[in-house]
C-alpha cells in the first residue's frame, strides 16, 4: 500500500509539472489559447497515463513535459513559418497527430516497450540511441514544407498539407517508437543523476548567491552616495543627465555585475565609470570562483571526504 501511495504521489507531481510546463507554453503560443490549451492539457493527460502504464519516477514525467513544451514550440514555428493560413481547427489537430500516434505505438507494443525501458535502467548510460531513424525523418519533412509558401495556396488548401506533413511526422515516429522511448529514458536517468546531486549542490549555491547579492547591495549604494554628494549627475538617464534612486541604482547595479549593459542607464563621469568597472571585475572573479566551488561540492573527491 506504502508503495501504491508513493506510485501515486509521484504521478500527480509528474502531471502537474506537465501541465504546469505545457499550459505555461500553450497561453503564450496563441492569443485564443483557451482552446489550444485545452487540447494540450488534453495530451498531457495522455502522456500521464503513458507514465503510469511505463513507470518510471518522478523525473520520467519531467522528461515527458520537456518534450512536449520543446515540441510545442517546434510546431508553432513550423506552422507560422510554412502555413500561416491554415484554419486554427487544423492547426491543432495537426499538433495533435504526432502525440497521439506515438501514444497509440507506445500503447500497442507496450509489452515490448515496457521490457525496453527495464533493460535499459539496469546497465548504466553509455550513449544516447541513435536518432536518424526518426529525427532525419520529421527533419526531411519540415524542411521540405518550406517550399510551401511558394505555392501560395488557399487557407484550406495550407490546411490539408499541414495535416498530410504532420501525418507523415506521425508515422515516422510510430515507425521509430522504440529508439523515441530509449532517449526519453536516457534523458530521465540524467535527470536522476542531476537530482540526486543537487543536495549537495544547494548549499554551495545559496552561499554563492548570497555573496552576489552582498556585491550588487554594495555597488548600488556606492553608486547612490556619489551621485547624491556630487553636484554634477552621475549617471545618464535614456540619453539624458539624470539624478538616480535607490532602486535605479540597484537595477543599474545587477545589469552591471550581469554584463548585460540595457542602456537605459549609463555611467556619465569616470568615478561611476571606475566604479563599473570594478563591479565587473569583481563580478567576473565571483562567477568563476562560486562555479569552482559549486562544481568541487558536486565532484566525486568531496563524496569521498564527506
Amino acid at each position: 500500500m506504502a508503495g501504491q501511495h508513493r506510485f501515486d504521489r509521484l504521478w500527480l507531481k509528474s502531471l502537474s509539472f506537465t501541465l504546469a510546463l505545457v499550459g505555461l507554453v500553450a497561453v503564450a503560443v496563441d492569443a485564443d489559447w483557451g482552446p489550444t490549451l485545452v487540447m494540450l492539457g488534453i495530451c498531457a493527460v495522455v502522456f500521464g497515463f503513458f507514465y503510469m502504464l511505463f513507470p518510471g519516477g518522478a523525473q520520467f514525467g519531467i522528461t515527458i513535459a520537456n518534450f512536449l513544451a520543446i515540441y510545442t514550440c517546434m510546431f508553432v514555428f513550423f506552422r507560422d513559418a510554412n502555413f500561416p493560413g491554415a484554419p486554427n481547427a487544423m492547426a491543432k489537430i495537426a499538433l495533435a497527430l504526432p502525440v497521439l500516434g506515438f501514444l497509440a505505438a507506445c500503447f500497442l507494443r507496450r509489452h515490448a516497450i515496457a521490457g525496453i525501458i527495464h533493460a535499459r535502467r539496469t546497465r548504466a548510460l553509455t550513449h544516447l540511441p541513435p536518432l536518424a531513424s526518426w529525427f532525419l525523418g520529421a527533419l526531411v519533412v519540415g524542411a521540405a514544407s518550406f517550399a510551401v509558401p511558394r505555392l501560395k495556396l488557399e487557407p484550406w488548401a495550407q490546411g490539408v498539407t499541414l495535416l498530410l506533413a504532420q501525418g507523415l511526422i506521425t508515422l515516422v515516429v510510430m515507425n521509430a517508437v522504440r529508439d523515441v522511448v530509449l532517449v526519453i529514458v536516457d534523458i530521465t536517468m540524467i535527470f536522476e543523476g542531476v537530482a540526486a546531486r543537487l543536495d549537495r549542490l544547494i548549499m554551495p549555491m545559496l552561499a554563492f548567491l548570497s555573496i552576489y547579492a552582498v556585491l550588487v547591495v554594495v555597488f548600488a549604494s556606492l553608486y547612490r552616495i556619489a551621485d547624491l554628494t556630487t553636484d554634477v549627475p552621475q549617471f545618464a538617464l535614456h540619453g539624458q543627465p539624470g539624478r538616480v534612486g535607490f532602486i535605479d541604482a540597484l537595477y543599474y547595479s545587477v545589469a552591471t555585475i550581469t554584463t548585460l549593459g540595457y542602456g537605459d542607464i549609463a555611467p556619465a563621469t569616470v568615478l561611476v565609470r571606475a566604479l563599473s568597472g570594478l563591479e565587473v571585475v569583481s563580478g567576473i572573479l565571483m562567477l568563476l570562483f562560486g562555479f569552482s566551488e559549486i562544481m568541487r561540492n558536486a565532484g566525486p573527491d568531496n563524496e569521498r571526504h564527506r
